[in-house]
């Protein structure tokens, strides 16, 4: 009779776990359409693209390494070769950051572990994919957390809104031990794993803003990433990885992320492309 109890209580509790963090209807992003769908942009429904950086950035030889790094990641390739006759360095990394800029919602892409040119094929290894299977949870459980943060923030001000945001990344660990392997670098790992690095609390912060109506972009150099967020019609810095980095929000340097980051805010990849970044900081604008 115990051991009866035991594989009925078990059995709820998997049945609670897969209905609330999976399978629980949702509303979902409101600017996932059916013509979004339609598109070639359409990864997922965390998030819509407009793929700025690609359409500004790439060039057809480029545009189409940047497919294939999709299509790879998505089918879980860890080799991956591309066909590439002139600058294959140039045109490998362009097309990375290009995509790591665009699509946040790839979870499945984090990096590259190493890359090749060799016969006229760059070849690269994909670091730390995650399976077709991983992916596909781990959307899921995404979606219901983004559900939960619309529903929390449907009433609140674009101002509330970004504190709202800034706290909630910033509440998350920085993972200081495992930063050079790069499995902490995307949003699975902020939502799953409760831990990341600048590029999980960049991409993580992007999903969440635009999923409750504030306009944001995602910016990186090659050691670190943050986002530009508007505010009545003006942007301005957000980095929560330095509230997130201190962990302490009585700490009078917790809210410097809004408005600085730890590189100057001039630099960065394609920062010709962005709109005018205000000098102000949001910090001293909100009275934090």
């Amino acid at each position: 009779m115990i051991k009866k109890r035991i594989i009925v209580y078990v059995f709820l509790v998997i049945v609670f776990t897969l209905y609330n963090f999976y399978y629980r209807p949702i509303a979902g992003n409101p600017l996932i359409t059916k013509e979004y769908k339609n598109s070639e942009a359409y990864i997922n429904s965390l998030y819509m693209s407009d793929e700025m950086f690609k359409k500004n950035v790439l060039s057809p030889s480029e545009y189409y390494a940047y497919e294939e790094m999709i299509d790879a990641s998505l089918k879980d390739k860890t080799t991956v070769r591309i066909k590439c006759e002139t600058n294959c360095k140039s045109l490998l990394l362009r097309s990375y950051y290009s995509l790591y800029l665009d699509h946040p919602e790839l979870i499945s892409f984090v990096g590259l572990n190493y890359y090749k040119v060799e016969n006229g094929y760059i070849e690269y290894e994909n670091y730390g994919n995650l399976s077709t299977i991983r992916t596909y949870f781990g959307t899921k459980r995404i979606e219901r957390e983004l559900d939960i943060i619309r529903n929390e923030t449907k009433d609140m001000s674009d101002k509330e809104k970004i504190i709202y945001v800034y706290d909630y990344v910033a509440s998350h660990q920085y993972d200081r031990l495992f930063t050079f392997t790069k499995s902490n670098q995307s949003a699975y790992s902020f939502f799953t794993g409760g831990k990341s690095v600048c590029a999980g609390f960049a991409k993580a912060s992007q999903l969440i803003f635009q999923n409750i109506g504030i306009k944001s972009y995602l910016a990186m150099t090659s050691e670190h990433m943050w986002n530009y967020v508007e505010y009545e019609g003006k942007y301005y810095v957000f980095d929560a990885t330095m509230g997130a980095s201190l962990s302490d929000k009585g700490s009078p340097h917790f809210y410097d992320g809004l408005g600085e980051t730890t590189i100057k805010r001039t630099e960065g990849i394609y920062i010709e492309l962005y709109p005018e970044i205000e000098k102000e900081r949001l910090k001293d604008i909100f009275e934090l």
